[in-house]
């Protein structure tokens, strides 16, 4: 009988450890989640701290195994008052939920002024730099373009094209769901609650990818409509317009919306080019005037369904067809030694229009663990384009009138591109402080590439076919001054196309972050990964295409992935409401495709021309620092790099090893002119450095503009002008130098009197009523061309 009254106590004792008290801290004034708030767990009546957590990104906290008794918890946030809550748990209880907690902020009183934070403030995580969007800030902004800008590593151009440190190749995420830029039109600045920088993507994501931006939205049923409408137009010289439309219908759990985008851009173009030939002191020079007209409509729409706190669904369309039309004329002057010989004159069209259109399921399911997450997503996207290019040369002798011969050619590429991708990820958290994420996805893509020359069938399909496979598998563990997290991606891909001679590979893409946190406001982080960039079609197409200099390109259907492994060092500091970032890096390439240029004899006339073709043909490194900001009301990117290519070498060819330097820099700086935030001047700056090949340079010139703009309530007015007193400016420059060959390319621009006036208007026409569990993730995780795109 005793041994059974034990073997009782024994039961009783392990029942009464296995309780857990869990809640949400929220922000007073808007009731936001509070992530990463300090909770503590003091034992009454003496108040002894027992236990202590951070809440996660969805403002909960987790405290296991609390015995029965009285207790009170305490959540403290820098800069809010600390706030808390009385809990009593008895022996029936397995789990205890605490009313939410709201932090009221510290007010600073200066005579009859009440000063609050008003900027962005960024919490350093060991994967990711998150900043909570404030109500002040969200209020004063009209669309989730206007926010960006004020984030650190983010910049938006005046035509809403974002760069994510100083790169372009990111992908976006909404509530975890990859979306394009255009579906960011419909997000009403109030909707955002954090805005998350993932600057070293694990083995999570692509390993293709420099960056992720990822918006979390708060989680609020809604009633009724919302949406938004903005216009701009530069209607000087050649008209640019560009027009917006949201529209969002809520009915609690299930939201539908609809987004659409239309640019139109005309410009006037010049471009000019220079050969020359060493081996029989020839050279070439062209100069022609043109024009340019670009049109870039975009449709997105879908649903997203919260079937329950745990369950919810979206789905996306989106659709996009471009236009681009681009005349040129020109005059070519042969030179021999020096001396004229010949004029070409010649008349180009290029004409090309596209379509994409891609179909997006995505599907998340919560469990009763914070953290512990299952999504998968599966996509589908279709692309065509058609390019009709037409151009006719007709020669003379020099400063001659009569005509010795013509030659024309009208050439059509067709492009395809299908990809059905599917993906599988899973966060299983150990604890509070360890999460293990594992995931698997698979891709099938085909693409072909076709052309007729003057109308007539040839033999120049190119079909290109591949699968690929993905796993991988990561450990995230955060501590109170130190994180830590580790993650391998495994790809293995299977290739079926036209030429290849290797058509199998497999990679191993690690990644790391090791972050040491010495204050709330300072923080030391060190990260490695490993990154691939995969041949595209229009470099593996195996045929040649003639330009209407006669030059010849052609694809290489044996490229190679190449590879990047990056090791940086960044330090953070977080003062008021500044972000200071300063880093330094080392960056080894192996296998980069760079193009190889080499002389051959015209098939057209017989003389003497080029052709290029991409090779895997540069290993190296480079090593530079650099600056992520938002110092007061400067948001600033800036990078200084240096880098070395090494010498390569085939037996009949050779590219001389060389040595690099550049720099960039893009900025965005703004002022507020009266205290409500109503009246606004900006400044913006770009600044890409020089592009460095294997034989070549691009140097891109400064953009610069100013504006203004002026809030009315929900319509906001605005102006901006780019390149002020500006007219014609030579927007790119490519120098080409090979031991037989040099060239100079240049484009030119007319940008004078590029002012452009903008309109915008925001309603919100429904209601928040409760709060829905959209988002408990934490610590871890086409050919159109205009002006700044």
């Amino acid at each position: 009988m005793r041994k059974i009254f034990v073997f009782l106590l024994l039961i009783a004792s392990i029942a009464v450890q296995a309780q857990n008290i869990t809640g949400k801290v929220c922000f007073e004034t808007d009731r936001s989640p509070v992530q990463f708030a300090t909770v503590a767990l003091l034992e009454l009546p003496d108040s002894a701290l027992l236990t202590g957590v951070i809440t996660l990104t969805d403002g909960s906290y987790l405290l296991e195994k609390v015995k029965p008794g009285d207790y009170f918890v305490r959540v403290s946030y820098v800069g809010y008052k600390p706030e808390g809550k009385p809990v009593t748990i008895g022996n029936e209880d397995s789990e205890i939920v605490v009313d939410t907690i709201l932090l009221t902020e510290i007010t600073t009183e200066m005579g009859e002024i009440t000063v609050f934070g008003e900027r962005l403030k960024g919490k350093e995580m060991v994967d990711r730099t998150v900043y909570a969007i404030p109500e002040v800030v969200s209020k004063s902004s009209s669309n989730g373009y206007d926010i960006l800008k004020k984030i650190p590593q983010v910049n938006v151009d005046f035509q809403n094209n974002i760069t994510l440190n100083g790169s372009s190749n990111f992908i976006i995420l909404v509530d975890g769901r990859q979306r394009d830029k255009e579906y960011l039109a419909r997000l009403l600045p109030t909707d955002i609650q954090n805005i998350e920088i993932i600057s070293n993507p694990s083995g999570k994501y692509e390993g293709n990818i420099d960056g992720v931006l990822s918006i979390i939205l708060k989680k609020e049923a809604r009633y009724g409509m919302s949406g938004n409408i903005g216009v701009s137009l530069k209607p000087f010289h050649k008209v640019t317009s560009a027009a917006t439309g949201s529209l969002d219908y809520s009915m609690g759990k299930v939201t539908f919306y609809i987004t659409a985008l239309s640019i139109t851009q005309g410009l006037n173009i010049s471009s000019s080019n220079e050969r020359r030939f060493a081996s029989i002191d020839s050279t070439t020079s062209m100069y022609g005037p043109g024009t340019i007209q670009v049109a870039v409509p975009s449709v997105n729409s879908g649903f997203d369904y919260y079937v329950n706190d745990r369950n919810n669904l979206s789905f996306n369309f989106s659709y996009k067809p471009i236009s681009q039309a681009v005349d040129l004329s020109g005059n070519t002057t042969l030179f021999k030694s020096d001396n004229p010989l010949n004029t070409v004159r010649s008349l180009t069209s290029s004409n090309m229009h596209s379509d994409e259109t891609s179909f997006s399921l995505f599907y998340k399911r919560t469990f009763s663990k914070p953290v512990e997450e299952l999504t998968s997503e599966i996509s589908y996207y279709i692309f065509n384009s058609a390019s009709e290019n037409d151009f006719t040369n007709r020669m003379y002798p020099y400063n001659s009138e009569e005509l010795t011969s013509t030659y024309s050619r009208l050439e059509d590429d067709l492009n395809r591109r299908n990809y059905l991708s599917g993906k599988l990820d899973f966060v299983y958290p150990v604890g509070m402080n360890v999460k293990i994420e594992t995931g698997y996805q698979f891709y099938y893509q085909t693409m072909g590439y076709d052309f007729r020359i003057d109308d007539q069938e040839e033999s120049n399909l190119f079909e290109y076919a591949e699968f690929r496979n993905s796993g991988y598998a990561g450990v995230t563990l955060n501590l109170k001054k130190f994180g830590f997290q580790t993650m391998l991606r495994v790809e293995n891909s299977h290739i079926m196309a036209d030429s290849v001679s290797s058509p199998d590979y497999s990679c191993f893409l690690p990644s790391a972050n090791l972050q040491y946190k010495f204050s709330a406001s300072h923080n030391l982080k060190f990260t490695y990964n490993r990154r691939i960039n995969r041949p595209g079609i229009y470099n593996m197409n195996p045929y040649w295409k003639i330009n209407q200099n006669y030059s010849i390109t052609q694809g290489n259907p044996d490229l190679r992935p190449d590879y990047r492994d990056r090791l940086q060092l960044t330090y953070t500091w977080n003062f008021g409401s500044n972000y200071f970032s300063p880093y330094l890096y080392n960056e080894f390439f192996s296998d980069k495709i760079g193009s190889r240029y080499s002389v051959i004899q015209s098939p057209i006339d017989g003389s003497l021309t080029t052709i290029s073709k991409p090779y895997n043909l540069i290993n190296g490194y480079e090593t530079g620092g650099g600056l992520n900001a938002m110092l007061w009301y400067v948001n600033i990117n800036a990078r200084v790099y240096k880098g070395h290519y090494a010498k390569y070498t085939e037996p009949s060819f050779t590219i001389p090893a060389r040595d690099y330097f550049s720099y960039a820099i893009t900025g965005y700086a703004f002022a507020n002119l009266d205290k409500k935030k109503n009246s606004t001047v900006f400044v913006f700056m770009s600044y890409n450095g020089v592009n460095i090949n294997a034989q070549s340079k691009t140097y891109s010139m400064p953009i610069y503009g100013i504006g203004a703009s002026q809030k009315l309530k929900d319509h906001n007015f605005g102006i901006f002008w780019l390149l002020p007193f500006s007219k014609e400016v030579n927007f790119s420059r490519t120098e080409t130098e090979t031991p037989y060959y040099t060239s100079t390319d240049i484009t030119g621009i007319d940008l004078a009197g590029f002012v452009q006036f903008q309109y915008s208007y925001r309603f919100n026409k429904g209601k928040s009523v409760r709060k829905l569990n959209r988002k408990v993730e934490v610590d871890s995780d086409s050919k159109g061309t205009v002006i700044g795109g």
